[in-house]
């Protein structure tokens, strides 16, 4: 699964906060879920699931033909996934009450989510009265600083939520060491810290899947 925008098709973004001692549990939950539901809905072309390596979080992305297709699976996804239908609960918690995503900018190799494949997944969510632009384009900008100067990244991919709640960076990762924002609390202020709360993690992709 390659997350690029050369293709015309249709991608979701479902963040999952998870008990790290349940992360194996629902791990193996959302893959059957993966394998004997979602593979067989029309308009589903492919999925990756991604895990943190704290155990706090799941990441799963997915790839449809269409949005009208992607929007008459949501109801059984947001069951599936165990997220709250509330759109106050998931903007307070996720900062987009929305999984759709456009890609924004691919700079070097596009990430792949291949079997056991290494992304730093960053995601900023605005903060109330503060410019989304402003935010998305300081975020392409950071990613193209990251990709040339950091050895570690093979490429990365920003894409924003289709309500301009939050900003995700996908950073592909040679390996699991060196990929670093740089924040030092005593430092000077990240870009990010005027207009977003951030949040990041290293995560190994556990499954994809593809339509049968």
């Amino acid at each position: 699964m390659i997350v690029d925008n050369t293709g015309a098709l249709v991608l979701d973004v479902w963040p999952l906060n998870v008990t790290p001692k349940l992360q194996m549990e629902e791990t193996r939950r959302i893959v059957e879920h993966m394998h004997a539901d979602l593979a067989l809905i029309p308009g589903f072309e492919r999925a990756a699931l991604l895990a943190s390596g704290d155990g706090s979080a799941l990441v799963l992305v997915i790839a449809w033909h269409s949005d009208s297709e992607a929007d008459s699976a949501s109801t059984r996804l947001t069951g599936w996934l165990r997220i709250s239908s509330d759109s106050v609960a998931r903007r307070s918690t996720f900062g987009t009450t929305t999984s759709r995503v456009r890609i924004r900018r691919i700079v070097g190799t596009p990430p792949m989510l291949s079997d056991a494949a290494m992304i730093q997944l960053t995601r900023f969510a605005l903060k109330p009265g503060h410019s989304f632009d402003a935010l998305a384009m300081l975020a392409d900008s950071n990613l193209s600083q990251r990709v040339l100067q950091d050895t570690s990244a093979q490429g990365g991919a920003t894409l924003a939520a289709r309500d301009s709640g939050a900003v995700y960076v996908f950073l592909q990762a040679r390996n699991a060491t060196a990929l670093d924002a740089d924040f030092r609390p005593d430092g000077p202020l990240p870009f990010w810290a005027p207009f977003a709360v951030r949040t990041e993690s290293l995560m190994s992709v556990v499954a994809v899947v593809g339509r049968r």
